[in-house]
């Protein structure tokens, strides 16, 4: 349905509502939030220098696996330390400085703004879960049910940024937990563990008004535009031309909705 940027607002709202009665449901569930954490234990450190202090390709092959075929949230440094967009994710990166979006990458300036482009791009992908993958103070900003977390025994490590979020296993149930030895590949000994939050309700069912999704208003065509142009899928999957008929609305102005039902 395309909707004129001629229309009022409360006309095109009318519109909007009469077609989603009879062609889809007004709510739908977003992706559930997820971390993926390497520390030391027991210091608790995440980088030092905005580097990873130790070297463990396997954890690096389990992050990719983890991670592909998904939305990625960072922070600016995190984007800076490796170098290049993750290939094979959407990376939506979170920095106050303005930056011009690249193929696969899109920067925002706010939570916010970062959170409802990763729902936006998820549910264009049918993607189910988004992921969090730092660093220290992009980890404050996001809610999550769910970690996927390697530990790295390691006492002796040095750093200066830090993940000191404690897992009370009455609230958390460990799902699986894979130990391995240090080895030529890896530098230390360590775990990856999965611990899911027992009620998870409050962040894993987060849902968005349809409504929310579009806005009319003809001051900003120019600007919906440009956004229709970033927001093109690297991967687009079957209804292709869906956002030739999306009107984003502004960043700036909307935000998650939790369903606790």
């Amino acid at each position: 349905m395309r909707i004129s940027p001629c229309q009022n607002r409360q006309d095109a709202i009318n519109s909007w509502e009469n077609h989603s009665a009879t062609h889809m449901p007004t709510r739908i569930r977003m992706p559930s939030i997820s971390f993926v954490v390497a520390r030391s234990e027991p210091g608790h450190i995440i980088g030092c220098d905005n580097t990873l202090p130790w070297r463990l390709r396997t954890d690096l092959k389990n992050f990719k696996t983890v991670t592909s075929n998904h939305v990625v949230i960072m922070g600016r440094k995190t984007f800076d330390s490796i170098g290049h967009p993750l290939p094979n994710r959407i990376n939506v990166v979170l920095s106050t400085r303005t930056a011009t979006n690249q193929e696969g990458v899109y920067f925002a300036q706010s939570r916010a703004s970062a959170l409802y482009m990763a729902d936006l791009l998820s549910a264009l992908n049918g993607y189910t879960e988004i992921f969090v993958i730092g660093g220290g103070t992009i980890y404050k900003e996001f809610p999550f049910n769910k970690i996927h977390l390697t530990e790295i025994y390691a006492p002796n490590i040095v750093g200066d940024t830090f993940f000191r979020e404690k897992f009370d296993m009455r609230s958390w149930k460990l799902e699986s937990e894979t130990r391995f030895p240090a080895s030529e590949r890896d530098e230390y000994p360590f775990a990856i563990k999965i611990l899911r939050k027992k009620d998870e309700t409050t962040f894993r069912h987060r849902t968005r008004s349809l409504a929310r999704f579009f806005t009319i208003d003809k001051n900003l065509a120019a600007w919906e535009a440009r956004q229709l142009s970033k927001l093109r899928l690297p991967h687009p999957k079957k209804g292709e031309g869906l956002l030739d008929l999306v009107q984003l609305e502004l960043p700036n102005i909307r935000d998650w909705i939790v369903d606790k039902s």
